[in-house]
């Protein structure tokens, strides 16, 4: 593993930056990019929080790997997280912020590292850095709604279900695996954890199909199905995510 340095976003360089943008979108399916939340909240995110948003970097300036996080007010108990989990954090740290309102959790938005360095056990150094990133600024909780890696392999699964699987003995998902390995502890399924409604064209234009009938379909790199209503001229897909926690 390289000898790395850790960067927040305003250090940057052009090139760095650049790369960081394409593997968000290299990371996720077309769907994610639709989100209104992501449209609506992201610039905020990194204009806000510039650092929360945490690069790993190699002895040669490349991007390895990166956290990005939110910090936001709770004072319920864990069990309580919302189950609109990936969308309600977003909101409620940007909300919080602007209303002046101090944070005691935070949370992270995902883990992502570049496809040459995967494997390689950098995400649970990026997962250390998001424990560094609570002790630093004092917050009570560190929360995360996760996607695991390869719930889109089984659509018509509930996560619930899911969580279920094995394989040789452990956990079926490498990513929840990842996370109980550097101490997490499973809350529960938030069910509606990325929300997308959109009429049918919108529909048609992601699955490449056209849409003759209301029901189920399965769209590529989609954890959940998408349900279709052709005569109400709508259709919803909710991510389900699941909340982990690491104290």
């Amino acid at each position: 593993m390289n000898e790395l340095s850790y960067l927040t976003l305003s250090d940057l360089s052009p090139e760095q930056l650049a790369t960081y943008r394409q593997a968000v979108i290299d990371a996720f399916p077309a769907i994610i990019n639709e989100s209104e939340i992501i449209q609506t909240y992201w610039d905020r995110i990194e204009s806000y929080f510039p650092d929360h948003q945490l690069f790993a970097i190699d002895k040669n300036g490349s991007l390895i790997g990166f956290a990005n996080a939110i910090p936001c007010h709770w004072d319920q108990p864990i069990k309580n997280l919302p189950q609109e989990g990936w969308d309600w954090l977003v909101k409620k740290g940007i909300t919080d912020h602007e209303q002046g309102i101090a944070a005691n959790l935070v949370g992270g938005l995902q883990i992502i590292i570049t496809k040459h360095n995967l494997g390689k056990g950098y995400s649970k150094l990026m997962i250390a850095k998001l424990k560094e990133l609570k002790n630093k600024y004092k917050y009570d909780h560190l929360a995360i709604p996760i996607r695991p890696t390869f719930k889109h392999k089984h659509p018509e699964m509930k996560m619930s279900e899911y969580l279920k699987l094995q394989k040789d003995g452990q956990v079926y998902d490498p990513w929840i695996r990842t996370h109980l390995k550097c101490g997490a502890a499973i809350i529960k399924v938030c069910e509606n954890s990325m929300n997308f409604k959109g009429d049918i064209a919108f529909w048609e234009s992601l699955l490449n199909q056209k849409i003759k009938s209301s029901g189920t379909y399965t769209l590529e790199g989609a954890l959940n199905q998408i349900i279709i209503n052709l005569e109400e001229n709508t259709g919803e897909y909710r991510e389900e995510n699941i909340w982990v926690y690491y104290g």
